[in-house]
């Protein structure tokens, strides 16, 4: 009687173990920052973090974009990006090709959320969006289907195995929405920044550190934040009680929102600042190279020069005798128009200050000197910058 009480103890005590490790394989889904930033399977294998954010960037933008070409909703992309952030914490980027990755756990989201696609189809749509690049993907697709076919079929049998066969995906979209309703909330563009936000989420490992209704209630709050809406209040409860989260919790989830959200920010800026420097770059309007600006001076410092009876555009008036500007000048720089590259005002208050002539050519000059002065005014309208006439060499690509 003993020994069968201690047969069953070990039996039970076995099952346990067995039990225990069976959960922490299937059921421990959500892990804390420092074990994906340390202790991912990449990170054996040399992968840094910030590659693996790169690289979960991408296929999460992959399976975005061959969703939409399947026609599924953004549920069905959300377990599919959800398949593939799981996955990759059980298996290394290093030894599985992402793109492979993705088109299984899409497949596979397809028939989890009951949107099935035909394989036929699926294969050649995941086969041309994978080489979009190249022009005869669409010819060479004939070529290798089979091959395509039998690769999606063993991929769909080891991502089922990474998972545990645990396909039970719960999204943030359900807790926000019926939130939301018990709030008698009517602000729709609060809500859709908000779905926005959950959808930036899960592209990120937020939702391997955090259950869906944090996701969501934090989704709401930043959104209320930038939209300067106050959460409104149900039947004395506050807004974060209908969540059914700890403030606590929250508290830090939100944290981690915010500070991701400012270095996107951050990130979009210093993108757009780059841009519109390459902008400036590649424009066709350059500074005045340093002949011209020395032809310039040289010209200036000439007192002694005369204009002709008719005084051509270029004349200026200097030290009580007026200076014609060389026509060489323009042999080598030519007049553009861009706008905000010269002092106007300068320029003009330049003009009105010099002396005029007090001799008795100064009736004979002044036409010629105020026809000048009109030329130079109609183009510091629109601005004007010295170009060279010799061409810009090509950049290097």
């Amino acid at each position: 009687m003993a020994v069968k009480m201690q047969c069953d103890a070990s039996r039970k005590e076995v099952a346990g173990d067995a039990g225990e490790a069976s959960q922490v394989l299937t059921h421990k889904w959500y892990f804390s920052n420092k074990e994906i930033e340390l202790h991912s399977p990449s990170r054996s294998d040399g992968i840094d973090y910030k590659h693996e954010e790169h690289l979960r960037k991408m296929y999460c933008s992959f399976l975005q974009e061959l969703g939409i070409e399947l026609k599924v909703p953004q549920l069905t992309i959300a377990t599919a990006m959800m398949f593939c952030h799981r996955f990759y914490m059980r298996q290394s980027h290093a030894k599985n090709d992402w793109q492979t990755i993705a088109s299984v756990c899409m497949f596979l989201a397809c028939k989890s959320e009951e949107t099935p696609r035909c394989l036929n189809e699926f294969v050649v749509v995941a086969y041309k969006l994978i080489y979009k690049w190249d022009p005869s993907a669409s010819r060479r697709i004939r070529e290798i289907y089979d091959k395509q076919k039998q690769l999606i079929l063993i991929g769909e049998r080891l991502l089922l195995h990474a998972l545990a066969f645990d396909m039970n995906i719960e999204h943030p979209y359900k807790s926000l929405i019926a939130a939301v309703k018990r709030l008698d909330f009517t602000h729709k563009d609060l809500v859709k920044v908000a779905w926005n936000f959950v959808n930036d989420w899960l592209r990120t490992s937020l939702c391997l550190q955090h259950k869906p209704h944090y996701i969501a209630a934090g989704s709401l709050f930043l959104a209320s934040k930038i939209m300067k809406v106050k959460l409104p209040t149900s039947k004395g409860k506050t807004w974060w009680m209908e969540f059914d989260v700890s403030p606590k919790q929250l508290e830090d989830v939100i944290q981690q929102m915010t500070s991701m959200w400012e270095h996107s920010q951050s990130q979009s800026q210093r993108q757009t600042v780059a841009l519109k420097k390459e902008k400036v770059t590649e424009s066709p309007i350059i500074k005045p190279t340093s002949n011209c600006v020395k032809k310039m001076d040289t010209s200036r410092e000439t007192t002694n020069r005369q204009t002709s009876d008719t005084g051509s555009g270029g004349s200026v008036v200097e030290d009580g005798e007026p200076v014609t500007v060389k026509s060489d000048l323009s042999s080598s720089c030519k007049v553009v128009n861009s706008v905000g590259m010269v002092d106007v005002n300068k320029i003009r208050e330049k003009l009105k200050n010099r002396n005029l002539n007090k001799t008795m050519k100064r009736a004979r000059v002044e036409e010629g000197v105020n026809d000048g002065e009109d030329w130079i005014e109609r183009e510091l309208e629109n601005g004007i910058v010295l170009q060279s006439t010799y061409p810009q060499k090509q950049r290097k690509i």
